[in-house]
């Protein structure tokens, strides 16, 4: 080092903001050219908007089904649509509902509901005529 020259501060994110780099989803899958490109205010407003619990839908139920030697996973959301129309057709356009895996899933849904219904309604019977 030269004398009079000072050592520059090292670069990278304040330690408070490293937490929320390490936690967000969104921060794990931009690059580091991008994440470079954001203030640490801008960082901190995009997780703070990304992980408010009040833009959530009311109904958020997410379970991990296993199924053999794989999981599977199952969500389901409810809430008032917030959505504009244009970004509800760009989804159905994106996510048609009528796939091969939905019709599968609806017709496996149907079968093991009814097994479980009829399952019931015999145990149910048999305590009845007792």
């Amino acid at each position: 080092m030269s004398p009079g020259s000072e050592r520059e501060p090292p670069q990278g994110p304040a330690p408070e903001n490293q937490e929320i780099l390490a936690e967000n989803w969104l921060f794990s899958r931009l690059s580091q050219t991008v994440l470079d490109s954001f203030s640490e205010s801008q960082k901190q407003a995009l997780h703070e908007a990304i992980t408010d619990p009040k833009s959530g839908p009311p109904v958020n139920i997410r379970l991990t089904v296993p199924f053999w030697r794989r999981q599977f996973y199952l969500a389901v959301l409810s809430g008032q649509e917030k959505r504009s129309l244009v970004r509800r057709r760009h989804e159905r356009a994106r996510y048609p509902v009528r796939t091969i895996a939905n019709i599968f899933f609806a017709i496996s849904f149907a079968v093991v509901f009814y097994a479980v219904a009829l399952v019931a309604l015999a145990l149910f019977s048999s305590v009845l005529e007792v």
